[in-house]
Parts: C-alpha cells; sequence; structure tokens
C-alpha cells in the first residue's frame, strides 16, 4: 500500500510552497466534474512521466478522481516514490475532498470551435 495523506491534513498544508497536488484524473473524469483543488496541477501519467524532471523538489500529493479503488494513481505514486521524489496518494481522492467539505476552484472548459 502506498502512503496516503487524509483530506483534513492537506487542507491544513494548502498554500505551503513546499507541497504541490498532481491531479491526475483523466479527461473523461476532469470534463465531468469541473472542479479541482486550489492550486493543484493537472498532469496526465504520461506528462508526469515525460516531465518528472521539471517538477519542483516539493512533496507531491497525487489524487485521482471518482474511482473506488484508485489503482492507476497508486501506480503513479509508487512510479515518482521509486525515482527517489516524496509523493503521497490523497485517500479518497477528489471524492472525498468534495464530500468532506473543502474547498474546491472551477476550471475553465477548453473552448468550443463552432463549424463555418
Amino acid at each position: 500500500m502506498e502512503p496516503t495523506i487524509i483530506c483534513d491534513e492537506l487542507f491544513m498544508r494548502l498554500g505551503d510552497e513546499e507541497v504541490l497536488v498532481l491531479d491526475c484524473r483523466d479527461a473523461m473524469d476532469w470534463e465531468r466534474f469541473e472542479i479541482h483543488i486550489p492550486g493543484a496541477l493537472r498532469m496526465t501519467a504520461s506528462e508526469i512521466a515525460r516531465d518528472l524532471s521539471m517538477l519542483p523538489d516539493d512533496e507531491l500529493i497525487v489524487l485521482c478522481g471518482t474511482t473506488q479503488d484508485c489503482a492507476d494513481i497508486r501506480r503513479i505514486c509508487r512510479v515518482l516514490r521509486l525515482r527517489g521524489r516524496n509523493a503521497v496518494c490523497l485517500a479518497g481522492g477528489l471524492h472525498a475532498w468534495v464530500t468532506g467539505g473543502y474547498p474546491t476552484e472551477r476550471h475553465a472548459r477548453a473552448p468550443s470551435h463552432a463549424h463555418r
């Protein structure tokens, strides 16, 4: 089992310059739920693999969306830890964050282009 952080602890640490929340939800989940944790950086697993060296040397909090088992996020967290990064999974993901009443931000949808 990968290390986790609970919502209460993350809430207390929001705004800490040494913590970076990585929102790794898939595109469908991102579009369906137009909210995210304040300050979170959206990155897919492939973007993390490609751009890991570009991320700051902060503690990484990895979260998923609404899936129950979060196996994909635990996998991302495990890869980050194997590469020497301090990474933990948000227990319960975005679902636990929202149902716990913690603050969220709406993210902008990609502009739709009208066909001419």
